[in-house]
């Protein structure tokens, strides 16, 4: 697997948020209501995304779709997305959430730029995150006995959800 660098990934990101723009797509604005198919939650609108995807490809589609993977902020925001989930996928599988250490090594960042340190809120399975195996930079919700948060490699295709921040 490719290992993104935090100025490669962010390369990436700049380089999609402009083919956005150029084309003219307002989607990341959601003002007000969501857009169709969307969840709202919390002042942010919520998409499921069945198809597996590794990690950065998830990322890339949420982008694309003028947001980032969902990031969690408390437990509200933990329960919502795993009931949005439940609801859209009867495997009650991980999906991938916003987190990661593909820039530095055991420095959890969120995707969308939020803070994921200090006193923040986490939601990490027993024991993890553990590296098990060498490079698990990726993080997936709804995983084991507890369905709470595990370091994966980043490679590996789970489906995902996006977010777009709301107005309201």
């Amino acid at each position: 697997m490719a290992s993104f660098k935090l100025p490669a990934f962010l390369c990436v990101a700049v380089l999609s948020s402009m083919a956005l723009v150029s084309h003219g797509a307002v989607i990341g604005l959601c003002q007000g209501a969501c857009p169709k198919g969307w969840a709202k939650h919390n002042n942010r609108c919520f998409l499921h995304v069945a198809e597996k995807k590794t990690w950065i490809v998830a990322e890339l589609n949420c982008l694309h779709l003028g947001g980032n993977l969902a990031s969690e902020h408390s437990e509200d925001d933990h329960q919502f997305l795993k009931e949005l989930h439940k609801g859209l996928d009867s495997s009650d599988s991980p999906f991938w959430i916003g987190l990661s250490a593909v820039h530095e090594e055991k420095t959890w960042l969120w995707s969308d730029g939020t803070r994921a340190s200090g006193k923040d809120y986490t939601r990490w399975n027993p024991a993890e995150p553990n590296n098990f195996g060498g490079k698990e930079d990726c993080v997936h919700s709804n995983y084991g006995g507890k369905k709470n948060w595990n370091d994966v490699k980043c490679d590996r295709k789970y489906p995902s959800i996006c977010s777009l921040r709301s107005n309201n």
